[in-house]
């Protein structure tokens, strides 16, 4: 009898082969169960991610601002955008070439060199200077530099890994942007997508580094700290897409005048893209107040629109006020 107990035992040691389906069908469920789940986590850390760095970057710029009478950083202006900005050449006031030392890159680059390919974008050495150092400073229209030697935002921060977003792996380079105009109508921006080259951004270990497909965010220039006719806080810093979102015709075209480019990226005007940072959800936002928070739905109806019915948007009491405003990325 003992023999027998022992050879039933011996015969119930393996799986049978409907057992080790049954095992295999319950592994594959619990990933189907689990693998949402790690995702949706790994998105959340990297839109808790994104927000930390728009809001390092408030920060920044609020410590600038309180250095300069309230103003969050302007690019220096150069002749046309000074006559812009005053309201000469019998047109209202409006900010004007804030991109033409290479956009965002501008304010903390004066030697933008990334992967090699497109030295001279923007900022770039002054091609006349016989001294073998290269010695970085702006440069745009007629060969007139700034010797600005140390680029306006970079004493205000350390590093510039947080002007990578987690989430941003894709950008374009749609070649040279055009040198400040030497009169208003001058040369602009050609968002050619089918002669656009991707680029996979790295975060920026050194100045050098520092260039536009580097940089995940964009930058809502000519805001100030407090503003009366501003009734409710204004996005400042934000993540950027990867189509025209420069300008004053922001947002793939929203504000009207470059509606052709609206779906140069398969996205409806004034909305995030799939390929954008975090997809069609939408971006992280720094505000003038220093708070930072996840925007969704058509940006620039909610902050920018005209309609006088939205007290989110910049124009509400000043109707024009969105003319001294421009983003760069």
């Amino acid at each position: 009898m003992p023999h027998r107990i022992a050879r039933r035992r011996d015969a119930r040691d393996g799986f049978t082969l409907i057992e080790l389906l049954v095992v295999i069908a319950i592994i594959a469920l619990l990933i189907g169960i689990l693998l949402p789940a790690l995702g949706r986590a790994r998105d959340a850390a990297q839109v808790a991610k994104c927000l930390s760095n728009t809001r390092q970057m408030s920060l920044a710029m609020t410590y600038y601002a309180n250095e300069n009478r309230d103003w969050y950083p302007l690019i220096p202006f150069t002749t046309p955008a000074l006559q812009a900005w005053r309201g000469q050449a019998g047109q209202a006031p409006f900010l004007y070439d804030q991109a033409a030392y290479g956009g965002v890159a501008g304010l903390f680059s004066l030697y933008q060199v990334g992967d090699g390919e497109d030295v001279g974008y923007g900022v770039q050495f002054d091609p006349f200077d016989s001294n073998v150092d290269r010695r970085p400073r702006y440069v745009y229209a007629n060969n007139r530099t700034i010797r600005n030697r140390t680029p306006l935002l970079q004493p205000y921060v350390e590093g510039f890994e947080f002007l990578l977003c987690p989430s941003d792996k894709l950008d374009y380079y749609y070649g040279q942007r055009p040198p400040p105009s030497a009169a208003f109508g001058g040369p602009g921006w050609n968002f050619n997508m089918a002669q656009a080259t991707p680029h996979t951004p790295e975060a920026p270990a050194s100045e050098e580094d520092v260039v536009y497909y580097n940089i995940s965010y964009l930058y809502v220039s000519g805001m100030r700290t407090d503003e009366p006719v501003i009734v409710t806080p204004a996005p400042l810093w934000g993540d950027e897409t990867n189509g025209p979102d420069m300008g004053t015709s922001a947002w793939y075209g929203a504000g009207g005048e470059n509606e052709g480019n609206a779906n140069v990226v398969n996205t409806e005007p004034g909305f995030y893209a799939s390929e954008d940072n975090h997809g069609e959800d939408g971006g992280a936002y720094a505000f003038t107040d220093g708070h930072s928070a996840f925007l969704k739905g058509n940006i620039n109806e909610t902050f920018y629109s005209k309609d006088g019915d939205n007290p989110q948007s910049i124009t509400v009491i000043d109707k024009d006020r969105d003319r001294k405003t421009y983003i760069m990325d």
